[in-house]
């Protein structure tokens, strides 16, 4: 707190005059501070005794002075009720706190969350009345402080600390698009869509579209369904489609993103489900260059690796394609050019469409291409082949934007990078999950890679050499390395900063996946710690197996706690416990 003196000189030629408090020119903290212009500040507690001297002095002759009086008052005080709590997250959930200010001119006050005023999204927000609401995704370290203070006084104050003791049903609302593929008894099988999560156990407003062994639905499917969620995260789905499998265990990311996978017996599915940003549906949602990763089936039911870039002109125009083709080991020689068009959902072409809908035709040499896709956001985009998977083979993925006006070199890969890879080689089902260290130059200069083969694991093998890499100003690059296993030849196209997709073009191997840059600092165990959700797919044996679940990390190097869905060849097993 703080108030204004002013002093007046008269009689002599300097109206200039310098303050004291209680004689001690400026004053100091245990008596308050005045400044050269006479403002005063009170001292953080009350002196004794409580009245203290503000006195002007003049400059020009130190003798003539004028003093005034300041009695120091206690600062008001404020009280929160209650002092602690605890609730899920989840907008549905809500407190009402109470607070009461002693000593000031008035009993107004703020709110705010963490430092925040009235909170925000990631802490949960507070109203002028004090009533809080609980953020839709459990903060990292799970409590969040809620202060409130004297608007007279501010740093009168108290606080009352919330738990947030874990997901409700509440943290699961809003519009998501999705896309999957796995296999039924007709075959193989992929989908894309989107849904509309009420937030309290309903799927609302459903449509898809699904290729499978019968051939691409004609009009989309329109589906409601329902679902559940537990504390951790992890939940249950039904959608009323009359398709298989129709019953899904998730897992929640976080109120933007779940991991799905199929669970009632009669087929595997594997996907992923964003919220959807309804302000981009429609035509213009498209605009930019995205870089795409597609994988499914051919012709003949094996593995198809699609990856590669186009630029939308948010009109309905594709320009500048390109894709890299690994059809089941065999790799393309040289990237497919390509261009195309595109359009909002063909069934209502004039309206701004509430699924975010929409339809492209990529004219490839040697054919064109259809997809029903659904617009996440401006930056993203589920897709779905519809063409007979007996002639063009089906595929499903997502299309990403590439940093805008971005022009590429080596120097757009610098740093220390991870990825992942999956797919089939000549002895079976293959994933390869690694790092490397690439010097803004075109050398890999160091790097290790851990590697599953058909259940056969090689573990930790390091680059024997410098690896090499190209980058084309249009954000394709390739890259060599070799472990005392094999070499490696890749080919990726650099998305979002950091980020890329990237495909094995090694004969006779079909693997594609992404990389992303790894943080600067050294990793250490502390590195994982909280509470993670996880996905897997791959073999059991000879059985398809996939899996959905939620663990909890120390930071110590033990997993406390967890419990994971799993899907083995038709045999369920919810809620299997873990620890590690």
């Amino acid at each position: 707190t703080h108030i204004q003196f002013s002093g007046v000189v008269s009689g002599g030629t300097n109206s200039v005059v310098t303050w004291q408090v209680n004689t001690v020119p400026g004053g100091n903290d245990a008596i308050g501070r005045i400044d050269s212009n006479g403002v005063y500040f009170a001292p953080a507690t009350v002196p004794s005794p409580a009245t203290v001297n503000v006195t002007a002095v003049s400059f020009e002759d130190p003798l003539v002075s004028a003093t005034a009086t300041a009695t120091i008052l206690p600062p008001p005080q404020v009280t929160v009720s209650p002092t602690s709590w605890t609730l899920p997250a989840g907008s549905g959930n809500t407190k009402a706190f109470t607070s009461t200010v002693t000593g000031a001119p008035t009993t107004n006050v703020d709110w705010s969350v963490n430092g925040v005023l009235g909170g925000n999204a990631a802490f949960g927000t507070i109203s002028a009345a004090g009533v809080y609401t609980a953020p839709l995704t459990p903060p990292f370290g799970t409590t969040v402080t809620v202060t409130v203070a004297s608007r007279d006084f501010p740093r009168s104050s108290a606080s009352a600390t919330v738990t947030i003791s874990g997901y409700s049903t509440s943290s699961f609302q809003g519009p998501f698009a999705f896309s999957m593929a796995g296999r039924n008894a007709s075959g193989a099988f992929f989908r894309a869509g989107s849904f509309s999560a009420d937030g309290a156990g309903k799927l609302n407003s459903g449509l898809e579209d699904i290729n499978d062994a019968s051939g691409a639905t004609t009009s989309p499917i329109s589906f409601v369904g329902a679902y559940t969620l537990t504390a951790d995260g992890r939940g249950t789905m039904q959608f009323s489609d009359g398709r298989t499998p129709s019953s899904f265990r998730f897992v929640l990311v976080n109120n933007h993103q779940l991991q799905i996978i199929g669970f009632d017996g009669t087929g595997t599915a594997t996907g992923q489900a964003n919220l959807q940003d309804i302000s981009t549906f429609g035509i213009s949602g498209l605009f930019g260059t995205y870089v795409f990763d597609f994988t499914g089936v051919d012709s003949s039911s094996k593995l198809l690796s699609q990856i590669g870039e186009f630029t939308a002109n948010g009109a309905g125009g594709i320009t500048n394609g390109l894709v890299d083709i690994n059809d089941n080991g065999v790799v393309s020689p040289v990237p497919v050019s390509f261009s195309g068009s595109y359009m909002a959902d063909p069934n209502a072409p004039n309206t701004l469409n509430s699924n975010g809908r929409g339809k492209a035709t990529l004219h490839l040499p040697s054919g064109d291409r259809n997809f029903f896709f659904y617009i996440v956001s401006r930056s993203s985009a589920k897709f779905v082949g519809i063409d007979p998977q007996t002639t063009a083979g089906a595929v499903t993925g997502v299309t990403t934007q590439q940093a805008p006006n971005a022009t590429f070199d080596l120097t757009s890969l610098n740093g220390n990078f991870a990825f992942l890879l999956a797919g089939s080689g000549p002895a079976g089902t293959i994933a390869t999950a690694g790092s490397f260290s690439a010097d803004g130059n075109g050398h890999l200069t160091t790097g290790v890679v851990d590697e599953n083969v058909n259940g056969t694991a090689t573990p930790n093998p390091a680059f024997l050499s410098a690896g090499f890499y190209t980058v084309a100003s249009n954000g394709r690059g390739t890259a060599t390395f070799t472990t005392a296993s094999r070499t490696y030849t890749l080919v990726f196209y650099l998305g979002a900063t950091g980020n890329a997709v990237f495909q094995e073009t090694d004969s006779n191997i079909a693997s594609d996946g992404l990389f992303a840059q790894q943080q600067s600092a050294a990793f250490s165990l502390a590195s994982i710690q909280g509470s993670y959700a996880l996905d897997s797919s791959g073999l059991s044996g000879s059985s398809v197996q996939v899996f959905t679940g939620q663990l909890n990390a120390n930071g110590a190097g033990t997993v406390s706690s967890g419990a994971i869905d799993i899907y083995t060849a038709g045999t369920l097993t919810p809620s299997e416990a873990v620890t590690g």
